[in-house]
């Protein structure tokens, strides 16, 4: 893989899809330096990046099954690796920072590349937004204060009154609503990975 690009290798896909692990390491090899170089340039931090492009090979290999679905793998991949490293600046509350950075991204040639991810984000971000304000009460208080104030379910139990498992419960729920609209909205099933990653 070059510099500045990724590039497919539907073949590896292929024997990681049928439990490869070998495929496996030669993927991590190819894509782990521009996912980590990305992951840094959105973050800010080297150490940071490393964390989540070891999380974006977990998803990976998790749902690698899903890899025979997937029509452009490699920009799949690098979209999971994106919303993570958005998802984790935009939860420390520099959200704002996170859009100019990434509007900015570079090539190894040094040109400002188009902003699709960027756009995509806001999209998405608009449409979960949406789709949390759709959602029934206790859902969206549960979510609310697990997501945005990052309580955990027993303290969210604690704080609503509930039993731990009903907050589980009602977690997933209302995760499940959220995908449901999104896809509703035109988002297929594949993308519900890159969902869990911003939701």
């Amino acid at each position: 893989m070059n510099e500045g690009h990724f590039i497919d290798a539907p073949d590896l896909y292929e024997r990681i899809a049928a439990g490869d692990e070998s495929a496996f390491r030669s993927l991590v090899e190819l894509y782990a330096p521009r996912l980590q170089a990305m992951a840094a340039r959105i973050t800010g931090s080297v150490a940071v990046a490393d964390d989540l492009v070891q999380d974006t090979f977990l998803k990976i290999w998790v749902t690698r099954d899903q890899l025979a679905e997937v029509t452009q793998p490699a920009a799949w991949i690098k979209k999971i690796c994106f919303f993570l490293a958005v998802n984790y600046v935009r939860r420390q509350t520099i959200r704002d920072k996170v859009m100019f950075t990434v509007e900015q991204e570079k090539d190894s040639a040094g040109n400002v590349l188009p902003g699709t991810e960027t756009i995509e984000f806001r999209q998405l971000l608009g449409l979960v937004n949406k789709a949390v304000g759709q959602l029934p009460e206790k859902q969206r208080q549960v979510y609310r204060l697990s997501r945005e104030q990052a309580l955990s379910t027993g303290e969210i139990a604690l704080h609503m009154g509930l039993a731990v498992s009903t907050v589980k419960n009602l977690l997933v729920m209302a995760l499940k609503n959220i995908r449901a609209s999104l896809q509703k909205a035109g988002y297929p099933l594949i993308l519900a990975i890159l969902i869990d990653l911003l939701i």
